[in-house]
């Protein structure tokens, strides 16, 4: 069974060079939405997410052991994880988010 496990970490500027890369290709699949209610929907917008990817600077990237990227934000609440993966057709595609409390041990 493949796992959500961060099998290994990025450095800040390969990441910031892969978002830069395809800063004009980001895509949110439909899936990261499900677990919001009514009022989260409000806040985590396709563009709030977007922006964040592009703008603001993770605690810690890594590669899932499944092979998508997971990318820690900072948030009074703990921490947003932001999963997403490369298409094929050279797009970033947010796969889904959530808040969770810590950062994962790697």
């Amino acid at each position: 069974m493949v796992s959500t496990r961060i099998a290994k970490k990025i450095d800040y500027f390969e990441y910031k060079s892969l978002i830069e890369r395809y800063k004009n290709k980001i895509e949110i699949n439909p899936h990261a939405y499900f677990r919001l209610n009514q009022s989260q929907r409000k806040v985590y917008k396709d563009d709030y997410l977007i922006s964040i990817l592009k703008e603001e600077q993770p605690s810690l990237i890594g590669i899932q052991q499944n092979g998508r990227y997971a990318a820690f934000f900072r948030r009074k609440e703990g921490y947003l994880r932001i999963i997403f993966q490369i298409k094929k057709n050279n797009n970033i595609e947010i796969i889904t988010f959530f808040i969770t409390d810590n950062l994962p041990n790697i």
